[in-house]
C-alpha cells in the first residue's frame, strides 16, 4: 500500500534509480529534454498524488498523450532543472516557489529523438497551488492530481507491444481511469515504483 510518498522517500529511490538509465548515445541525434514529476500529499488522508498532464491533440509531436510536465532544453536554461522549471510554468502555471525539487533521475531516450532527465519534486501546498494552476491553452488540454497509488501499483503496469507507427521495440502501459499511460512517462512510473522497492527494475533500452 502506498500511502504518502516524504522527501526521504523520494531521495532514496533516486538514490537506488542511479544506475537504472539508458546506455548513453551522444551520437547528435538526439535533443536534450526534461520533465517535472511533482508529488503532493493529502495528510488528513494519508495518501499522494502526481501532477499529470494531458497534451494536446492538434501538438506535431506527443500529440494527446498522458505526460507530466517538460519539454526541449531552449538556449535560455542554464542547465535541464531550470528546463523543467520553466516548462512545469509555461504549461500549468506553477512557480517554481510553490514546490522543492528533490533530485533527478538518469537519462532516457526516446522514440521520438529525446534524451529526458526526470526531475522529482514535491509541492509544498497542493490545494493553495492548484488555485493559481491553469493548463496553457496553446499546448495542454487539461491537468489532473493522479492517486500515486494507482500508478505506482505493480499490478497495474503492464509490459506490451507499443502502438502502431510507434519506433519502440516495446513499452510499460498504466490504465488510469479512461487515461492510457505509455512511452516515457510510463516508464518513469515504473522506475520510480522499483526505486521505492515496489518491483523489479524494468528492462531499458526499449528503442
Amino acid at each position: 500500500m502506498i500511502n504518502s510518498i516524504t522527501k526521504k522517500d523520494l531521495m532514496n529511490c533516486i538514490n537506488n534509480v542511479k544506475n537504472a538509465g539508458d546506455k548513453d548515445r551522444s551520437n547528435g541525434f538526439y535533443s536534450e529534454a526534461s520533465v517535472m514529476v511533482l508529488f503532493t500529499n493529502n495528510e488528513k488522508k494519508n495518501d499522494s498524488s502526481i501532477l499529470i498532464i494531458k497534451r494536446k491533440d492538434n501538438l506535431r509531436k506527443h500529440a494527446g498523450q498522458i505526460a507530466f510536465p517538460g519539454g526541449r532544453r531552449e538556449n535560455i536554461d542554464k542547465n535541464l532543472e531550470e528546463t523543467a522549471q520553466r516548462e512545469t510554468e509555461e504549461e500549468v502555471n506553477i512557480s517554481r516557489t510553490k514546490y522543492e525539487i528533490i533530485g533527478h533521475f538518469p537519462k532516457f531516450y526516446t522514440g521520438t529523438g529525446y534524451v529526458v532527465t526526470p526531475y522529482l519534486g514535491i509541492m509544498k501546498t497542493q490545494f493553495e497551488s492548484e488555485k493559481l494552476m491553469k493548463p496553457n491553452s496553446d499546448e495542454v488540454e487539461k491537468f489532473f492530481f493522479a492517486k500515486s497509488n494507482l500508478l505506482l501499483s505493480p499490478k497495474y503496469q503492464i509490459r506490451d507491444k507499443p502502438p502502431v507507427g510507434s519506433s519502440m521495440f516495446m513499452t510499460w502501459k498504466i490504465k488510469y481511469g479512461t487515461e492510457n499511460i505509455w512511452g516515457l512517462t510510463a516508464r518513469v512510473l515504473v522506475t520510480i515504483s522499483a526505486g521505492l522497492g515496489l518491483r523489479e527494475f524494468p528492462p531499458c533500452d526499449d528503442i
